[in-house]
């Protein structure tokens, strides 16, 4: 089949791989090996656990790194590398005891001097989730006192630390300072295109803007019980729903991403051989305003165009799912402030906002950018576009591709007006939405194109993370959301369902509400006779 465009080189990969079971075979011997092609809407811009800020990068970690603990599909946090964890009386002191099992991919036992190497790694790159610990953490107070025993003693109470050692991963130090540099001492030309950890898969061959293929780890110390293992995934990168389509028609698609259009998602579904997954999710589609430049800096246009947004037909036609009420998911139910109602599609109201924007009577244009060749993001701007020139807005719609759009939030003069994006949580804590969205000291990243940089906002923040006292943390973080939803810095659109097309021999999917800790392959395995 000739595909469209240059994906045409995704199908050669498919076709070259000479797949020992074919995906539509429907059984296979026991000798067979499982690999499935595994579709992502955006490239894998960061293989490096003390790096990553993005679905794809959070992907490839988890696949191939272990962290101090993990979630759970109910959220809650739970043993892996270290098998228990105490907490001193003031909760500032976290002393971790490791399993003896843990083995890197190369045969080396993982010790705790090496998880202490890599703690003390990601506070000095100071990069991706590191911005969660430092200032809080010191590199001389991540320490081992023997082989299976890793503490770490905070410089202050930090509420929501356990929900990040998830992301405290184990990196190999003695694989990865043999192959460092004198001036790249934590190694990060190497681990950007190799893989030094425990996990389940082990990297065989990464092409930044294309592909990445990984294979199982035999060794792996959890073992491999839950059926067929999956012994390759080979994830292709495009959004391109035509691509996809092909894939699956010729029975080479394992699994979709879930950024493709509603049509893409039904026509997969009903193709012999295949299923649809769905689940709620703990996170949304959101329309970030940046607050700092024209013509979002006026809380009344942000007002204006949340009334515009037609919100029903999002979440029924153009991307399925439920209503948002404010900022936070309702997930989060302890947490969750239930005054805040959706949002309310009215264009009188929306005109009224407009009128006592500092803007009004001018022509208004506002950029809206988002994921270059997502359709359904196209389709969402075509539908603001429209509502918007009632109220008297023009938009001015500037797909882009997502590194781009990493890049262009780095700074509030560069990042658009208006940008659409997936919002989900990076640590099973509301935390994780409020800081890395709307604290000052998370702006510059793509999460946090708001640009929100409101001292208020951020003395609430901190005063959740200061108290270990939960119904006292929960009160404030309802204050919170009132106070984030009466600045409108964002378009609350839909809590949308985790779609994926999927083989209908794949098992095993459950959504935790980490991001792309549900696409952990581990996790999996084939079946082609389940139902």
């Amino acid at each position: 089949m000739k595909l469209r465009s240059n994906n045409a080189r995704l199908t050669a990969l498919a076709l070259g791989t000479a797949m020992a079971l074919s995906l539509t075979s429907g059984a296979a011997r026991a000798d067979d090996k499982v690999s499935v092609i595994v579709n992502t809407m955006q490239i894998f811009s960061s293989l490096d656990p003390a790096k990553v800020t993005d679905y794809t990068g959070y992907m490839a970690i988890v696949n191939m790194y272990d962290g101090l603990t993990t979630v759970s599909p109910s959220g809650e946090i739970v043993p892996h590398l270290a098998k228990s964890w105490d907490i001193s009386d003031d909760g500032q002191t976290y002393t971790f005891h490791l399993r003896d099992d843990a083995k890197f991919q190369d045969g080396t036992p993982v010790k705790a001097a090496d998880l202490v190497w890599s703690i003390r790694r990601l506070l000095g790159i100071n990069k991706g989730p590191s911005n969660l610990i430092v200032g809080l953490l010191q590199p001389d107070n991540v320490t081992a006192p023997d082989d299976a025993t890793v503490v770490m003693k905070l410089d202050r109470q930090f509420s929501p630390f356990m929900a990040v050692t998830p992301l405290m991963m184990a990196l190999n130090e003695k694989l990865i300072t043999a192959n460092a540099k004198p001036d790249d001492k934590w190694g990060e030309a190497y681990v950007g295109e190799q893989s030094a950890g425990s996990g389940p898969y082990k990297l065989v061959s990464y092409n930044r803007s294309a592909d990445m293929i990984i294979d199982r780890n035999p060794d792996y110390f959890l073992g491999w019980n839950k059926g067929k293992p999956i012994d390759e995934v080979r994830f292709v990168q495009t959004s391109d729903d035509a691509t996809v389509k092909a894939l699956a028609d010729k029975g080479e698609l394992g699994l979709s991403s879930h950024g493709l259009g509603n049509d893409t998602y039904e026509s997969i579904g009903k193709m012999a051989g295949y299923k649809l997954i769905q689940a709620r999710t703990a996170g949304g589609f959101v329309i970030k305003l940046n607050t700092k430049v024209y013509p979002t800096d006026d809380v009344h246009v942000r007002r204006a165009i949340a009334y515009a947004t037609d919100y029903k037909t999002i979440q029924e036609v153009i991307y399925p799912g439920f209503d948002m009420n404010g900022p936070l998911s309702t997930a989060f139910k302890d947490a969750h402030n239930g005054d805040i109602q959706p949002g309310v599609f009215d264009l009188e109201k929306a005109k009224e906002e407009l009128a006592k924007s500092k803007y009004a009577g001018q022509e208004i244009t506002l950029v809206n950018s988002y994921v270059a060749s997502l359709a359904f993001e196209a389709e969402v701007a075509l539908l603001m576009q429209a509502n918007l020139e009632q109220i008297g807005i023009t938009l001015d719609i500037k797909p882009e591709p997502w590194n781009r759009i990493v890049e262009l939030s780095s700074k509030p003069e560069t990042t658009p007006a208006s940008t659409q994006v997936n919002i989900s949580p990076t640590y099973p804590s509301p935390d994780s939405i409020f800081y890395n969205q709307y604290h000052s000291k998370a702006s510059g990243t793509w999460m946090s194109m708001e640009w929100l940089q409101d001292p208020a906002i951020d003395a609430l923040i901190d005063k959740t993370r200061a108290t270990t006292d939960v119904s006292a943390q929960n009160a404030t973080y309802k204050e919170l959301q009132a106070k984030i939803s009466d600045l409108q810095p964002d378009v609350w659109a839909v809590s949308p369902n985790r779609r994926y097309a999927a083989n209908k021999c794949l098992q095993g999917y459950a959504f935790v509400p980490m991001q792309s800790w549900d696409l952990n392959f581990s996790n999996f395995w084939w079946d082609c006779n389940a139902n």
